[in-house]
């Protein structure tokens, strides 16, 4: 047979197989399967062919002679249709994705295979009965009559060996799925809970949890799967987590023993987005938030703590605030999430009822009316709108006149930073507006807010004297050391000094020398500005200034001469430059015989009998410092009996108005002569002189 010829046989084979399966499916009767038809058909169509032939109707089939195997299979995209009509009715058009034409083809010795396509759908209309058969249907009872086919007139220990077979083949399917796709995973993140555990696999379970902070083990309570720490996490803080998990014991020959994995998770931090709140509804105030809070721990001025814990996370909290109050100020802490703390660190938000007219509202610190802003702190105006609007252009003035500038951090602060060292202490600052500002400030304990007006003030803090006392031992013009306490770190640059100098360090004092006299160790205090103290500032300003005036300092108090001279104190404690003179004490006794001792550095260095003042003219009792020094001078007054003198002294130190240390002849010493100085010989009076200096201590006992 020639090439051609086959051709044109195939295709006439084509297309009588495709005119008996139409015919036969007109003449399905009812209730009859419809494959029986179709299968007929090409049965009797393929077993007519000698040779081998190649049919197409959307699949491949392989055809041979009757002594062959015949074997036909339909693949996928095959269409059958056809006009389908029974008594000239409507013919309905059958298709499908993927028909399976199903059956046992054989020619008598031969044995027919046929493998079914997946998917197949063959649907139609028939006048007076319908049917639908959905896409992906196997072709009805094709399977089975395969089966049966396959396994007759084999042996019962042939079809258990292929059934076997079978069962192992399809136990391998299902234990490489499980092995493939069962396999455990396992992975940690953070949210409303610490740790929220996600797994996957078959029967995956957590098997081990451990979580460590600083090197401590944080102990977790199991809500599913997530976990919480027993003990709240301050808020900042790393969080190292391990979670393993494993599948059920039973698969660890498929699946393995288990994985682990690690995370460092940190507990957020949170903090009120504004310093200021304005609102209308008395007795609630809205606070916002930087980030969404869980709970939220506040107490206005004067009323106590309250906890508030939202139900679900939220960047505001409405919180409750004296009714009868039209603003003040809270404080304010927060935590993110329920298993953290709230913030260790409070913030201070100032309310108030918005005014009426329009004026604006203006957060300040320092605090209206405060009496301890630090020297060189900034002056703050956080406003309730844009400063441009509430301001215009306009910038406040600031009184006393002090060196700074004003700046602009964002569209609703103004920041005033004064330069140097800042303000000086216990200054009264007065900030004023061009225009009508409602004030609001205040603490934990007090708050204030100011009728809308055109200025505000406040007082710098004073100097402690405690700080005072600080420094002036670190300089050694006190016969004291002052040690920090243990982990705590005095000042060494001027910022810190300057920042410090309202506020002592934590530390203890102690006696630089065992011999100090005890009536020397009876003049001082911390924290009190007795007259070692002073005593102590006047060396200080004798030292470091050489217009030091000893008339003027004598009278003033130890507030007004620390007043005067805070900056030159600050800079000599920032550079350590320590009192160049030793520290000399002098102790005078009126008990006969009349003595005076000289005490310098711990020990006596000179000891010689005086003379105190007559009856009329004591000399007075105490302790005092020296104020001035001369080593010659003209002394001139009246005597007892009225008449005047004007005497030539020589090495003078001055200590209590006119009386003084200094060298007078006599014939004797050791009882009253003099009209209220302290007298001694000449050669003693010269080693007094050359051992004292100003702001030594003279004491005067009975």
């Amino acid at each position: 047979m020639t090439k051609a010829s086959a051709e044109e046989n195939k295709r006439s084979w084509v297309v009588r197989a495709r005119t008996d399966a139409g015919a036969a499916l007109k003449r399905i009767p009812t209730g009859r399967s419809w494959m029986t038809s179709v299968g007929a058909a090409l049965r009797r169509r393929l077993n007519h062919q000698n040779g081998t032939a190649r049919v197409a109707s959307g699949a491949d089939a392989t055809l041979t002679d009757g002594s062959g195997t015949l074997t036909a299979a339909s693949g996928a995209g095959a269409v059958v249709g056809g006009a389908l009509a029974d008594g000239g009715g409507p013919a309905a058009a059958v298709s499908g994705a993927g028909a399976a034409v199903e059956g046992a083809l054989a020619d008598g010795s031969g044995s027919a295979t046929v493998a079914s396509g997946a998917g197949a759908a063959v649907g139609g209309a028939l006048k007076d009965r319908s049917w639908t058969l959905g896409a992906g249907a196997v072709l009805n009872g094709g399977l089975q009559r395969g089966l049966k086919r396959f396994l007759k007139g084999r042996s019962w220990k042939e079809r258990a060996g292929i059934g076997a077979a079978a069962a192992i083949v399809l136990v391998g399917i299902a234990v490489a799925l499980v092995a493939l796709l069962g396999r455990p995973a396992v992975s940690v993140s953070s949210g409303e809970a610490l740790v929220h555990v996600q797994m996957g696999g078959v029967g995956t379970q957590v098997t081990s949890i451990r979580a460590t902070s600083s090197g401590r083990a944080l102990e977790l309570a199991q809500h599913g799967t997530a976990y919480a720490p027993v003990t709240a996490v301050p808020q900042g803080q790393r969080v190292h987590v391990s979670v393993t998990a494993a599948p059920p014991s039973w698969l660890h020959w498929l699946l393995g023993s288990g994985v682990s994995t690690s995370a460092t998770l940190r507990a957020p931090t949170v903090a009120p987005s504004a310093r200021v709140a304005v609102t209308a509804r008395p007795g609630r105030v809205t606070l916002g938030f930087d980030h969404p809070v869980s709970i939220v721990d506040y107490q206005a001025a004067g009323q106590p703590a309250r906890v508030i814990r939202l139900s679900r996370p939220a960047t505001t909290a409405q919180v409750a605030v004296p009714k009868l109050q039209s603003g003040g100020a809270l404080r304010v802490a927060a935590a993110a999430w329920p298993w953290e703390r709230v913030a260790a660190q409070t913030t201070t938000v100032d309310w108030l009822e918005a005014p009426q007219g329009g004026v604006p509202v203006a957060a300040a610190n320092p605090v209206p009316g405060s009496a301890n802003a630090p020297l060189d702190g900034p002056i703050t105006l956080t406003f309730d709108e844009p400063v441009a609007k509430a301001l215009g252009a306009a910038r406040p003035r600031v009184s006393p006149a002090t060196a700074g500038k004003w700046t602009e951090p964002d569209a609703d602060t103004l920041v005033f930073t004064p330069r140097g060292l800042g303000f000086a202490p216990g200054t009264v600052v007065r900030v004023s507006f061009d225009r009508r500002v409602s004030v609001v400030g205040g603490s934990q304990t007090r708050s204030t807010v100011l009728t809308a007006s055109g200025f505000y003030h406040f007082a710098v803090t004073q100097i402690s004297v405690l700080r005072l006392q600080q420094i002036l031992a670190q300089l050694h013009y006190l016969p004291l050391n002052f040690t920090p306490a243990p982990g705590v770190r005095s000042p060494t640059t001027l910022a810190g000094e300057v920042a410090r100098l309202g506020s002592p360090v934590k530390g203890h004092f102690s006696w630089r020398w065992p011999s100090a006299p005890s009536v020397l160790r009876a003049q001082w205090k911390p924290g009190a500005p007795t007259v070692i103290v002073k005593g102590a500032l006047m060396a200080f300003m004798s030292a470091t200034n050489s217009s030091f005036n000893g008339y003027a300092a004598t009278d003033e108090t130890v507030s007004e001469l620390a007043a005067a001279n805070w900056q030159a104190l600050l800079r000599a404690a920032a550079a350590n430059r320590v009192d160049p003179e030793p520290y000399s004490y002098v102790h005078v006794s009126e008990n006969l015989p009349e003595t005076l001792n000289l005490w310098e550095n711990g020990r006596t260095v000179l000891t010689t009998p005086v003379n105190t003042g007559i009856p009329g003219r004591a000399t007075a009792l105490g302790t005092y410092p020296v104020y001035v020094r001369y080593t010659v001078n003209q002394m001139t007054g009246t005597n007892p009996d009225g008449t005047k003198y004007n005497d030539t002294v020589y090495w003078i130190n001055y200590f209590n108005g006119g009386d003084a240390v200094h060298a007078f002849p006599r014939a004797s010493y050791g009882w009253p002569q003099s009209l209220g100085c302290v007298e001694l010989p000449s050669a003693a009076a010269q080693v007094a002189f050359n051992h004292l200096a100003i702001g030594d201590l003279v004491t005067v006992a009975p």
